[in-house]
């Protein structure tokens, strides 16, 4: 009876070894094709330009500026209709400062300037009290640091059904945070993923404070 025990036992701490194996080589490569990238951005920029296939962008509303590639287009998300007592509290709709990158297939007859939430998969930056709440709250799934920038990658978007968006929170030098996020598929084709956190992952190397 003890030897079967200690056999399930140990069988159980072998599969629980295995479990954290695979999380710890799967935050390996992360941060290793993390890294890579930012090696070769860091080079582009420091030659004076932008790496091949990129455009530059500056965002006054949120004090920022990026470069992120030109085959995105870059917009903002239609304000979403708050109920009277909302506004009569002073309170704005949620993302309305919020920079949208969009790919022109996924766009259709939309209007850069009128992005409808949640109807197609996106890119946004943004700065919310959210990013400060998840930041200082939960665990990230890897952190590493790039220049003065720490970047924390997190299972999800905090909010109903989180886990479909890819979540990255910029911590900069002076303690601004700032989040990235974008939708891990298409809502209108459920089996396609996106791959958008390879995209954020080409940007945040170039992600930088204006006016600061």
């Amino acid at each position: 009876m003890n030897d079967h025990i200690n056999g399930r036992h140990t069988f159980r701490h072998a599969a629980l070894s295995v479990g954290e194996l695979r999380i710890t080589e799967r935050r390996l490569r992360f941060l290793h094709r993390a890294v890579a990238i930012a090696g070769v951005m860091t080079i582009g920029c420091a030659a004076g330009g932008l790496p091949f296939g990129m455009t530059r962008h500056t965002a006054e509303t949120l004090g920022l500026r990026f470069a992120y590639p030109d085959s995105l287009l870059v917009g903002r998300f239609a304000d979403v209709p708050l109920p009277p007592a909302a506004v009569a509290g002073g309170m704005e709709p949620p993302f309305r400062n919020a920079v949208v990158l969009v790919r022109p297939t996924d766009l259709g007859d939309h209007s850069l300037d009128a992005i409808p939430v949640g109807e197609i998969p996106v890119i946004w930056f943004d700065k919310s009290l959210a990013a400060s709440a998840v930041f200082r709250m939960l665990e990230p799934d890897t952190s590493y640091v790039i220049g003065t920038r720490t970047i924390s990658r997190f299972p999800g978007f905090p909010g109903p059904y989180g886990d479909e968006a890819f979540y990255f929170v910029v911590e900069f030098a002076d303690g601004t945070l700032v989040e990235v996020a974008a939708h891990r598929r298409d809502m209108r084709h459920p089996e396609r993923a996106t791959h958008f956190d390879d995209v954020i992952e080409q940007i945040l190397p170039t992600l930088e404070l204006i006016g600061t």
